[in-house]
C-alpha cells in the first residue's frame, strides 16, 4: 500500500517478479479490495496470495505514533510476517520512516547490531558503491559507524561481488585531521579492524569515483547525498536529451555506430534507481527492502527479484558473522578509546 502510485504499481511490480522468476512467491499485504481491484480478471496468480490489512501509515504521519495508533498497517503486518516466518523478506515504497520503525518494534536487532541503517549502492567508474547509512540513523555514534562498514562489506561481498571491499569515512577532507570527532573516530576504529582495506576519510566526488567500495556516514548526510545525487543526474541527463533533439539528432560516428543521444541513454540506464529497486535496511534479523516512492511497477519488480538475492546469499548470517568478529577485537576498541 506504500509509495506514490500505490496499489497499483506495487501489484503490477510484483506479478511482473512472479512471471520472470519461478523462485518466488509473493504476498501482497494490504486493504484486499483495493488489491483486488489491480488484479487480473483470472485472479492471482498460483504464486501471489494476498494477507489483508485495514490500515495504511501515510506519509504525513509520525511513524511510531501511527504505528501504535493503527495495530494493522500493512508495512506493520508484513514485518509481523517476516517476524513470524511466513515470509523471508519485506519490500515496501512507503514512508521509510515507517519501515524503519515497524522493523525496530517488529523485528529483533541481528546479534551485535546496535542500530539499523540503510545501503544505497551507486554505480561508479568501475561498479558499485555502497554508502551507508542514507536515512535510517541521523545521530549515530561511532561505533555504529564502524558496524556500518562490516554491514555494507558484507552486503558489498555477497550481492555486488566485491571480492575485498575498500572502506572510506565520508568527510570533509582526505586527511586524518578533518571532519567531526564523530568521524575520526570511526575512521581509527576502522583502520583497527580492517588494515590497509581501510582508506580512510573520502570526499563526497569519490562515491562516484570507483576508488572506494564503500563509504559510511551519517543517516542525514548519506539520505541529503542520495536526493541530491538523483537530482542532478536525471536533471542533467534531461537537459542533455533536450538539446541533442535540438541540435545533434543526425549526429552520428565516423563509422555510422552509436549517436551521442545512445551514449546519455547508456548513462541514464546505468544511473536509474530502478534496476536497483531497493535499498537494503540492515541490522535486524530479516531481510527488508526499502524503495523509492515515486518507484515504478519495474522498480518494484526489481526490489522483489533483490530481496531474494538478499536473502539467497544468507547476508544477514554473513553480517551476523562480521559483527561477532568485531565484538571480539580488542585493537578496535583501544583505538576508539574504549568505545566500540
Amino acid at each position: 500500500m506504500g509509495g506514490d502510485h500505490a496499489p497499483g504499481v506495487a501489484v503490477r511490480g510484483a506479478l511482473d517478479a512472479v512471471r520472470v522468476d519461478a523462485g518466488i512467491e509473493v504476498i501482497l499485504v494490504g486493504r484486499e479490495d483495493e488489491i483486488r481491484q489491480r488484479l487480473p480478471r483470472s485472479g492471482a496468480p498460483s504464486r501471489v496470495r494476498i494477507v489483508p490489512a485495514a490500515d495504511v501509515l501515510e506519509m504525513h504521519e509520525s511513524p511510531v505514533e501511527a504505528l501504535r495508533r493503527k495495530p494493522d498497517t500493512s508495512i506493520a503486518r508484513s514485518i509481523r510476517l517476516l517476524a513470524d516466518g511466513e515470509a523471508d523478506a519485506v519490500v515496501s515504497a512507503g514512508n521509510t520512516g515507517g519501515a524503519v520503525a515497524a522493523a525496530a518494534l517488529g523485528l529483533a536487532k541481528l546479534p551485535g547490531a546496535r542500530r539499523a541503517g540503510i545501503a544505497a549502492p551507486f554505480p561508479t567508474r568501475r561498479g558499485h558503491c555502497v554508502l551507508m547509512d542514507v536515512g535510517a540513523n541521523l545521530q549515530p555514534k561511532a561505533t555504529d559507524l564502524v558496524e556500518y562498514a562490516v554491514m555494507a562489506s558484507e552486503y558489498a561481498r555477497a550481492v555486488l561481488g566485491v571480492g575485498v571491499p575498500r572502506v572510506g569515512v565520508l568527510s570533509v577532507g582526505g586527511e586524518e585531521d578533518k571532519g567531526r570527532p564523530l568521524v575520526r573516530q570511526a575512521a581509527d576504529g576502522l583502520r583497527a579492524l580492517l588494515g590497509t582495506r581501510c582508506v580512510g576519510n573520502v570526499e563526497g566526488q569519490e562515491i562516484f569515483a570507483g576508488d572506494v567500495d564503500v563509504i559510511i556516514c551519517e543517516g542525514f548526510v548519506g539520505n541529503v547525498i542520495l536526493k541530491a545525487s538523483e537530482g542532478l543526474l536525471e536533471a542533467f541527463v534531461h537537459h542533455m536529451l533536450g538539446r541533442l533533439e535540438e541540435d545533434l539528432s543526425d549526429t552520428v560516428t565516423d563509422d555510422g555506430g552509436s549517436t551521442v543521444a545512445d551514449a546519455l541513454d547508456e548513462l541514464r540506464q546505468r544511473t536509474d534507481y530502478t534496476r536497483y529497486g531497493g535499498a537494503p535496511l540492515m541490522g535486524h534479523d530479516g531481510a527488508i527492502l526499502i524503495c523509492h516512492g515515486r518507484s515504478p511497477a519495474v522498480a518494484i519488480r526489481n526490489a522483489v527479484r533483490a530481496a531474494r538475492s538478499y536473502v539467497s546469499h544468507d547476508v544477514n548470517a554473513r553480517i551476523a558473522a562480521g559483527l561477532a568478529a568485531l565484538a571480539s577485537n580488542s585493537d578496535v576498541t583501544r583505538a576508539m578509546g574504549g568505545n566500540a
